[in-house]
């Protein structure tokens, strides 16, 4: 369970700027009409929320005062310019993650279904990407490819080199050094 808080933009830094304060354990980044999302980059000092998956519809979606207050004066210790609503603004949602906060983009044990979860609420800016590499990915596996045992490589359009799909395989060996945070 993540909050994430809406404030006006301070005049000062318009347009806002896209900043994680790991220091002060928060992220913000402009959205339209003037407005600042600020979340948390879940900080030690924060507690997780985690929601077992069969209890995901008894969580509460409503946005708690101490979250907000945390996370929005977290940020004006950073810009002393922001004004700060006295109720809390913003969204409340869930997301999944993987045991080692790495996305699962691959195919299942069932033929012709395919997965892009455990996004761990990150890799939303990601989406036009992941469209791309899933659509390879079905397009190799459909055609005969044994992804299991030799993975499929993406070739990046933009960038030079390619991505092993095997990366973000279902089977892959989880990453032990992971932080266990959307941080990696």
């Amino acid at each position: 369970r993540q909050e994430v808080h809406q404030i006006s933009t301070p005049k000062d830094i318009l347009p806002g700027p896209i900043m994680g304060d790991l220091d002060l354990g928060t992220y913000m980044r402009s959205g339209p009409g003037g407005i600042t999302l600020v979340g948390g980059t879940e900080p030690e000092c924060d507690p997780m929320y985690w929601v077992e998956p069969e209890k995901v519809d008894e969580v509460n979606m409503t946005r708690t005062v101490e979250v907000f207050e945390s996370q929005a004066y977290r940020l004006a210790r950073r810009f002393p310019a922001a004004q700060i609503p006295s109720t809390p603004t913003g969204v409340v949602g869930v997301y999944d993650v993987s045991s080692d906060w790495t996305p699962i983009y691959d195919k299942t044990d069932v033929p012709g279904f395919y997965v892009a979860i455990g996004t761990s609420g990150n890799q939303f800016k990601n989406a036009p990407g992941v469209g791309f590499i899933m659509a390879h990915l079905i397009g190799e596996v459909e055609a005969g490819a044994d992804h299991d045992n030799e993975p499929v490589r993406y070739k990046c359009k933009k960038a030079e080199g390619s991505i092993s799909l095997g990366t973000f395989s279902r089977k892959r060996e989880r990453n032990a050094d992971s932080s266990g945070t959307v941080m990696g």
